[in-house]
């Protein structure tokens, strides 16, 4: 977005689901990120699977957007994502994951209104995991000066490949509340959301709710911006609803997770990403109870 539009509409870039910017004219865009990554846990949280093994992968991000539709006050963008690890030695836990999805705004006098609709597939190692339908209707509006705030409802369903008992209906709703400061260069975000899951295995039904806080902020040296810093961190409480076999009681997951990103711009098309994200689950299902640490520093490119 040019930095001559409001607050809102960059606001709107920051919610949008995917970050990439429309060079010239031009409809079409693609991104593209390649680089290397070290995970002391490798973990597949859909399965709910911690294998206290650490590994190293190439992992790849490609994504192609359409601007299919764009009007005063209207935009529908078209977009497909691939996300692809390759791990050096865990082969089983290479992960694959197309998406299809297609994002409208509306912006009327007082409020920007979304509908967000995407198709997942995810293959873990040589076998199909699970794929997905997610539908999001959003309505955001500026509350005051700098000041931006969204809510948000979402469903999910899920169908697993190899394991029916986990195939669910998601539903959640949220807030997302943005000030942006520094000429609208840098942000700060603080978010909620309530969230339960009903799955074929009743086992698995369960509520949660995820408190959230980001920032993003450019580093400065000598009058010239060098960086861009970005931190998230993210709780949540996870409480299921009925009696878990293997442990002869009800589950119990929190988990914080905290992530911290500097981009190093190259030129006016590439950048250097260095990123770093701890995790600590806490639950009485020992499976899930770890902690983990993931660095990945890769290449980045828009087109």
């Amino acid at each position: 977005m040019e930095k001559a539009k409001s607050n809102t509409l960059i606001a709107c870039a920051v919610l949008a689901s995917s970050s990439l910017s429309y060079a010239g004219e031009s409809p079409l865009s693609l991104s593209a990120s390649l680089g290397v990554e070290y995970d002391d846990n490798i973990t597949v949280s859909a399965l709910d699977t911690t294998t206290g093994q650490s590994d190293e992968a190439v992992v790849l991000d490609f994504s192609a957007s359409y601007l299919a539709l764009e009007s005063e006050n209207s935009e529908l963008e078209l977009v497909y994502d691939l996300y692809q690890s390759k791990h050096d030695t865990l082969s089983d836990f290479d992960l694959q994951i197309h998406t299809l999805s297609a994002f409208g705004s509306w912006e009327t006098e007082d409020n920007d209104l979304g509908l967000y609709y995407s198709y997942s597939t995810v293959d873990l190692g040589s076998d199909d995991l699970y794929n997905s339908h997610s539908l999001t209707p959003s309505i955001a509006f500026a509350a005051a000066d700098d000041w931006y705030n969204q809510f948000s409802y979402s469903l999910v369903l899920k169908d697993f490949d190899s394991a029916p008992g986990r195939d669910a209906t998601q539903n959640s709703i949220s807030t997302d509340n943005y000030y942006f400061f520094m000429d609208s260069s840098a942000y700060t975000s603080i978010g909620a959301k309530l969230e339960k899951e009903d799955a074929d295995d009743n086992e698995l039904d369960y509520q949660a709710f995820y408190l959230k806080a980001a920032v993003s902020i450019p580093v400065s040296y000598g009058g010239e911006q060098i960086a861009k810093f970005k931190g998230k961190y993210q709780r949540y409480w996870r409480d299921y609803d009925n009696v878990t076999a293997s442990i002869g009681e009800k589950r119990e997951d929190d988990q914080d997770m905290i992530s911290l990103t500097l981009i190093k711009p190259i030129d006016d098309r590439f950048d250097v990403v260095l990123n770093y994200e701890y995790t600590n689950t806490n639950s009485n299902l020992s499976s899930v109870d770890a902690e983990g640490n993931v660095i990945t520093l890769s290449v980045a490119a828009d087109f």
